[in-house]
């Protein structure tokens, strides 16, 4: 047999080793059906072979995370729209893209198609009959009023007024019809924002809308041909939340899920107002996913005239204000112009589409790219000009564009980290199969020549070791009973302390806060923005704003009210105190939810720990049973059997059938019966203004009985896995190392079943089994190699 030079780079590297995938794949295939074709053991090489075949799609369907973040108009939904080399991504001039989205690259799509998970349509259906009933308790000069910024989402307005149910479907094909789609969702996520604040669609969403689209194929300089599925996510920025819009934790679990953020900058605007907050914003980020991981894109760069910054000076700028160096400047900061690669992507696509053939009046992209190219005089050129001057207009745009060292370093440093730990994984699943298809082949090899009785002994010495293997299964459940026990009153302390910080923090926002200040003050003008206290001197003001509200709260103060008593706010209407005491549900949920962000990940790191440890237990105690068997067959037939490495599956959520961590963390149910709190809150003033009041203190209590019912919930769910999880550990390990030794009996007893056919029948059987084993242990040559470069290739 012989195998192709490895490749130098990481995506040769990958083909190279779906290669060796494929090869081995078969090998096991033969094996089952060549080898042991008869007692039933064949079934489990065909399972390796199918396992193997699940490592080859995993390693060529690479999906490659990317997520992009800006302020918005810094050019975000060009950029990748650029990227895709068609339109997909809606626009207009107000507030737009607040809904997450993932876009992923398909060779083999002829058109892009957005799918909606059932999770996500009915997320977006109880919206929608919450802004129905929303929209019918309201008047019409009501609507009008909250609208006022707004005055697009009124059309909506008259749609869930008129339709009977929500009409989107899971699946939309062509790129118009998913703008339409993807702005109708955004719409309804900002209409909730405006009206019904806690339906708050996106924090209760567990995945985000999926487009796959057709892979653009750049034939100048993109290398991308070669990649898995890109997978790009378009995250909302710092300043598209419009008032009620909770967008932190969305865009912070982007992140996390990303292997590389790109975070994008507007050139026209590095020293404004609008960069100081996106600094703000990228320390975050950095603050996520570390400084190694974090691009910058400087947009717009095509506006730059003769007195503006030069790119040196750009580099500089970005250094000092973000805190990169040197060589992170010269590999991760990029200047491009956003719009020109668009209009060059874009021709280039329906270029690839038509043929070469398609006249150029005939094309839609066509003018775009004659302005971009030939500036004011681009009329003159473009009547006269013929495909071959198109097509250098199209090359000298896309190379201004900056775009391809753009392309070429950010996804080159993805696949640096994603490409190397998902071909690492396939190939250590692979080694270990062919491990064992190598100990069975020798052992079986050898032991045809072995005495009768001899072999005999030893496959009732293998069940010997099988039943001890079994005692140790049953001491061992006393210390792995134990080792949750212990895990369990740590995460219960774990939440406790959760419950009480939860209830020292609203205790500040809501109560101490509010209560310091109430005496002496009528009729506060709370605004949505910031604080404004008429009555008294600023520095009260400061105070208040900077100590008592934070800013997660400002949305909240935007009625005229009078604080009456100590925790009591007025309106002079029920609506406006019900509107009031919803949204203070609103931003207690986010408050808590940040804190859950914080326990949960605690919560996770113990659990992870005390797995790793509890595997390290089970090995320790079961490596002498497997040594000792064998350390006999290697003395008593001659061979060199490899010591098992054990494959458990690692458990990266805490499942409890579809329950999980990550779902955990994100349960929105924290106020069971709005009804319920309503009217423990809202009650009529004494006094003959005849106003209604909100009791902050009520709130507090209220939330406070729904922490406490959240943490018990939570100690049954994590109770109920420990439980479950703990055992099959354990249960999987030893079904692992049954396997081990029953494959090791298996050979045993199918070297019997050999030596009663004929001599000649033995010899050609031990040739095969000897050209197997050949053909083996190159293959874990070739592994071993690959594993090699794949380590070199990991940054360290």
């Amino acid at each position: 047999m012989t195998s192709t030079a490895l490749k130098p780079d990481i995506q040769g590297l990958q083909k190279d080793v779906v290669d060796l995938l494929e090869q081995v794949s078969q090998l096991m295939g033969r094996a089952s059906t060549q080898l042991w074709p008869k007692d039933g053991i064949e079934n489990k090489y065909i399972k390796y072979q199918q396992q193997i075949l699940d490592e080859v799609q995993k390693v060529k369907n690479l999906e490659l995370r990317m997520a992009i973040a800006a302020p918005m108009k810094a050019g975000k939904s060009t950029i990748i729209n650029a990227i895709i080399g068609q339109e997909l991504l809606p626009s207009r001039n107000s507030a737009m893209t607040t809904l997450p989205t993932e876009i992923v690259f398909r060779k083999d799509l002829e058109e892009p198609v957005l799918t909606l998970s059932f999770g996500t349509l009915s997320v977006f259906h109880e919206a929608w009959l919450t802004l129905k009933r929303r929209v019918n308790e309201l008047e019409k000069e009501g609507l009008q009023a909250k609208m006022g910024e707004y005055p697009h989402l009124m059309q909506l307005i008259q749609q869930v007024q008129d339709a009977i149910g929500f009409s989107i479907r899971a699946r939309t094909t062509g790129h118009q019809k998913i703008i339409e789609t993807l702005a109708g969702l955004n719409d309804i996520i900002r209409l909730c924002s405006q009206l019904a604040p806690l339906a708050d669609p996106l924090r209760a969403l567990d995945d985000v809308p999926r487009i796959e689209t057709p892979f653009w194929r750049l034939q100048v300089d993109a290398p991308i041909e070669a990649l898995g599925n890109l997978v790009i996510v378009d995250t909302p920025g710092p300043n598209e939340a419009g008032e009620n819009l909770r967008l932190v934790g969305v865009v912070e679990e982007q992140l996390q899920k990303s292997s590389l953020v790109l975070i994008v900058l507007d050139y026209t605007q590095l020293k404004t107002k609008a960069a100081e907050e996106v600094k703000e914003d990228v320390q975050k980020v950095i603050k996520i996913r570390g400084k190694d991981n974090l691009y910058i894109l400087v947009n717009k760069v095509d506006q730059r005239t003769d007195n503006d910054m030069t790119p040196e000076q750009v580099q500089q700028f970005v250094s000092a204000e973000f805190g990169l160096d040197a060589d992170a400047i010269k590999n991760r900061v990029f200047e491009i112009s956003a719009r020109r690669a668009f209009y060059a992507t874009n021709f280039q696509l329906e270029l690839q589409q038509y043929s070469s053939n398609i006249e150029i009046a005939q094309m839609a992209t066509a003018k775009a790219l004659a302005q971009q190219a030939f500036g004011d005089m681009w009329e003159i050129f473009f009547t006269t000009a013929n495909m071959e001057q198109m097509q250098l207009a199209f090359e000298q745009v896309w190379q201004k564009s900056g775009f391809a060292p753009f392309l070429n370093n950010a996804i080159a440093a993805l696949m640096a980290e994603a490409a190397p730990r998902c071909m690492r994984d396939a190939l250590r699943v692979t080694r270990t199969r062919l491990l064992e298809l190598q100990d069975a082949m020798k052992l079986r090899r050898s032991a045809i020549t072995q005495d009768t009785k001899q072999l005999e002994s030893e496959v009732i010495r293998l069940q010997q070791d099988l039943e001890a293997l079994g005692g140790c299964q049953l001491d061992l459940r006393g210390e792995v009973e134990s080792k949750k026990n212990a895990l369990s009153q740590r995460l219960r302390v774990i939440l406790n302390n959760f419950k009480f910080e939860s209830e020292q923090v609203l205790q500040e926002y809501f109560l101490q806060g509010l209560s310091q200040r109430s005496t002496g003050l009528d009729k506060v003008d709370l605004d949505m923005r910031k604080l404004l206290l008429k009555q008294i001197d600023a520095p009260i003001v400061d105070e208040i704003i900077n100590k008592i509200i934070p800013n997660s709260l400002s949305s909240l103060l935007k009625y005229k009210v009078a604080l009456r008593g100590r925790n009591e706010i007025s309106f002079t209407s029920k609506q406006e105190a019900e509107e009031f005491a919803g949204l203070v549900f609103s931003e207690a949920k986010q408050i808590i939810e940040r804190l859950l962000d914080k326990y949960f990940s605690e919560i996770q790191e113990q659990i992870n720990d005390v797995q790793a440890n509890l595997k390290q237990a089970l090995r320790e105690q079961t490596r002498g049973v497997v040594e000792r068997a064998r350390h006999r067959l290697n003395q008593t037939f001659h061979v060199d059997l490899s010591l098992p490495d054990i494959i458990i599956p690692d458990g990266t959520n805490v499942n409890v059938g579809s329950v999980n961590i990550g779902v955990l963390k994100r349960e929105k149910n924290f106020f069971e019966s709005i009804v319920d709190w309503f009217q423990s809150l809202l009650g009529k003033s004494t006094s003959n203004d005849e106003l209604f009041t909100v009791s902050l203190e009520q709130a507090v209590k209220q939330i406070n009985h729904a922490i406490e019912k959240k943490i018990e919930n939570t100690n049954e769910v994590i109770n109920a896995y420990l439980d479950s999880d703990f055992q099959r550990t354990m249960d999987r390990f030893f079904e692992e190392l049954d396997i081990y030794l029953h494959n090791y009996q298996s050979s045993l007893r199918q070297a019997l079943q050999d030596q009663k056919t004929s001599l000649e029948n033995q010899a050609l059987l031990r040739q095969t089994l000897k050209d197997f084993t050949q053909e083996t242990e190159m293959l874990i040559d070739s592994l071993n190699t690959k594993r090699k470069r794949i380590k070199d290739l990991t940054p360290q």
